[in-house]
C-alpha cells in the first residue's frame, strides 16, 4: 500500500456485474491501518480503568496476585497525561486507585487488595464506568478492562440490559474489554458487554492473566481511530439486500470497533443491482471512513455492467469470499451456542463439518490467488482462516467424544469449556479480529489438553471402552501436535 497510514478499500466479488437482469453482488469493505512499528503511541492520552474481581475464588491459582502485579506493571508505564483508575469488586465495589491518588501510594494500595465474598459483576463494572465518565475530557479516550472468574450472583444479570449500558457507554467514547478466567464465569454476560462496547472478549484458563492485560494495554496505546464509522455511497439501482456483518448501523453509517496502529478490519454487504435503473454501462461504489464526525478517508470503485458470459468467466475475489464465509461461520457459531445452552447437541456434527468445509473453500481460494495479495496481507488472511478451520476440527473431535460419553462427568465438564471456546472464537470472528494471538491459540490448546485428560480419566474408569477411548485419545494427540 502507499504511505498513507489509513486506507479504505472497496473490494467487489467480481469486476463486472450482469447487464441483463437484477442480480445480487457481494462487496467487502476493508480498512487497513499501518502506523509505523516502534513509533510513539498513535492516539492521545488514556482514561484507563481496570475493574478486578476480588471474590473468594480469585484466591486460587494466584489469580488475584497475578492481576495485582499486572496493574502495577501498567501503572509504571502510563504517562503523566494518562488517567488511571482501579476498581475492585465482590459483593461490593471499591475504588482502590483514582486519578487523584498520589503516585507514591498507588503500588501500596494495589498490593493491599485482598479477596472477599460473592460476585456482583455489574456493580463493579458500573462503578468503573462511573469513574471513567467523571474524569472524561476531550483529550482522553476511555478504556475499561473487566476481569472476572466467577458467576454473576448479584446485581444486574440480564445480558440485554448489560449490553444496552455498554452500547450507551460506547457512544460516550468508553470501550470495555472483558476477560473471563477458568470455567465458572458467565461468558454470555462478558461477551455481551465487550461486543456492545466495541471491546474484546477473552477466555483464558487459570494462567495467562498477565498476558491478556498486557495485550489489552498495548492495544490501547496504539489506537488510531477511537470511534470509526463507514458510510457507503450507492447509486440509483443499487441497494443493500443483505447485511453480511453484525455491525450496528445508525444514520446509514456502520459502527466499527476501535482501530489500532497495525490493524485490519473488514465487513461485507450483499447488493441488489438493477441494471435498468442504473441506466449506464458502469456505476461507482463509494465508501467513506469517519472517526466520530471527522472524515478520515474516502474511496470508490467502478463496476462494469457486462453480458452474463463475461461475468461468469471472471474470477471471484478470494478475499471477498473469505469475508463472507467468515460471517456465515459466526452465524453457525451463534446457532451452536443456542443449542448448547438448550442442551441439544444433536446437530453439532453436521454444523461443524460444514464449518470445516467452508474454511477449506476460503483457504483454497486464497492459495489460488496468492499473487493478487501483498505477502503480509495474504499471510494474515490465510492464518486467520486456518486457525478457525483448526478450531472447528477440534470441536468435531470433541463432539465425537461427547456423542458416546456425554453422560460421564469428565465429558460434561468438557462441554462447558467447549462452549466457552466457541463464544471466544465467535466474538473474535464477528468483531473482525484478524490477527491470531498466542492467547487465541492457547484456547484451542487448553481445550485439547483438557479433552486428552478427560479421556485418560475415562480409560481408567471404563475398561469396557478402552480400545475406543485410546483411539480417540490418539486422534486428539495428533491434532494437538499439529496445533502446537
Amino acid at each position: 500500500m502507499d504511505d498513507h497510514p489509513i486506507e479504505i478499500l472497496v473490494l467487489p466479488e467480481r469486476p463486472t456485474a450482469r447487464n441483463d437482469e437484477v442480480t445480487e453482488f457481494d462487496v467487502a469493505i476493508e480498512i487497513r491501518c499501518r502506523t509505523a512499528e516502534g513509533s510513539d503511541r498513535s492516539a492521545g492520552a488514556m482514561n484507563l480503568c481496570l475493574v478486578i474481581d476480588r471474590s473468594g475464588s480469585m484466591a486460587s491459582a494466584d489469580k488475584l496476585e497475578t492481576a495485582k502485579r499486572s496493574c502495577v506493571d501498567i501503572f509504571r508505564r502510563i504517562t503523566g497525561d494518562d488517567l488511571f483508575t482501579v476498581v475492585v469488586f465482590d459483593s461490593r465495589a471499591q475504588v482502590m486507585i483514582s486519578p487523584q491518588t498520589p503516585r507514591d501510594q498507588v503500588e501500596e494500595r494495589l498490593k493491599a487488595i485482598r479477596t472477599g465474598g460473592t460476585t456482583n459483576l455489574s456493580l463493579g463494572w458500573y462503578q468503573g464506568l462511573l469513574e471513567l465518565q467523571s474524569h472524561m475530557t476531550e483529550e482522553h479516550y476511555g478504556r475499561l478492562i473487566l476481569l472476572s472468574d466467577g458467576l454473576a450472583n448479584g446485581g444486574e444479570t440480564k445480558k440485554a440490559a448489560l449490553a444496552a449500558v455498554a452500547s450507551r457507554a460506547r457512544d460516550e467514547g468508553i470501550t470495555t474489554s472483558t476477560i473471563g478466567i477458568g470455567s465458572d464465569f458467565q461468558e454470555d454476560l462478558l461477551e455481551a458487554i465487550a461486543t456492545a462496547s466495541g471491546g474484546r472478549f477473552w477466555y483464558i484458563s487459570e494462567s495467562g492473566i498477565d498476558t491478556i492485560l498486557e495485550e489489552e494495554f498495548r492495544s490501547a496505546l496504539t489506537v488510531v481511530l477511537d470511534r470509526p464509522k463507514v458510510e457507503l455511497a450507492l447509486p440509483a439501482g443499487v441497494t443493500v439486500s443483505e447485511e453480511l456483518n453484525s455491525l450496528r448501523k445508525a444514520s446509514r453509517r456502520y459502527a466499527l470497533r476501535p482501530l489500532k496502529g497495525q490493524d485490519t478490519f473488514n465487513f461485507a454487504v450483499r447488493l441488489e443491482i438493477d441494471p435498468a435503473q442504473v441506466g449506464d454501462s458502469a456505476f461507482s461504489l463509494g465508501a467513506t471512513l469517519y472517526d466520530g464526525t471527522r472524515e478520515v478517508a474516502t474511496t470508490g470503485r467502478d463496476i462494469v455492467l457486462a453480458p452474463q458470459t463475461e461475468v461468469v468467466t471472471s474470477p471471484v475475489h478470494a478475499l471477498v469470499s473469505s469475508v463472507v464465509e467468515q460471517y456465515r461461520s459466526s452465524q453457525t457459531e451463534e446457532r451452536m451456542l443456542k443449542d448448547m445452552e438448550a442442551g441439544d447437541l444433536n446437530g453439532m456434527k453436521e454444523m461443524l463439518e460444514a464449518e470445516v468445509a467452508r474454511m477449506q473453500r476460503a483457504e483454497s481460494g486464497l492459495l489460488q490467488q496468492r499473487a493478487e495479495f501483498s505477502e503480509d496481507r495474504w499471510v494474515m488472511e490465510l492464518g486467520n482462516v486456518g486457525h478457525h478451520r483448526s478450531m472447528s476440527e477440534t470441536w468435531l473431535l470433541l463432539n465425537d467424544l461427547i456423542e458416546r460419553y456425554g453422560e460421564e462427568p469428565e465429558i460434561q465438564n468438557l462441554v462447558v469449556l467447549w462452549r466457552k471456546s466457541v463464544r471466544h472464537e465467535r466474538h473474535r470472528g464477528s468483531d473482525r479480529h484478524h490477527g491470531v494471538s498466542p492467547s487465541d491459540e492457547d484456547v484451542e490448546i487448553t481445550l485439547l489438553v483438557s479433552a486428552i485428560a478427560a479421556t485418560d480419566s475415562l480409560i481408567q474408569r471404563r475398561p469396557d471402552a478402552r480400545t475406543d477411548l485410546e483411539e480417540k485419545r490418539e486422534t486428539l494427540r495428533e491434532h494437538l501436535a499439529r496445533v502446537e
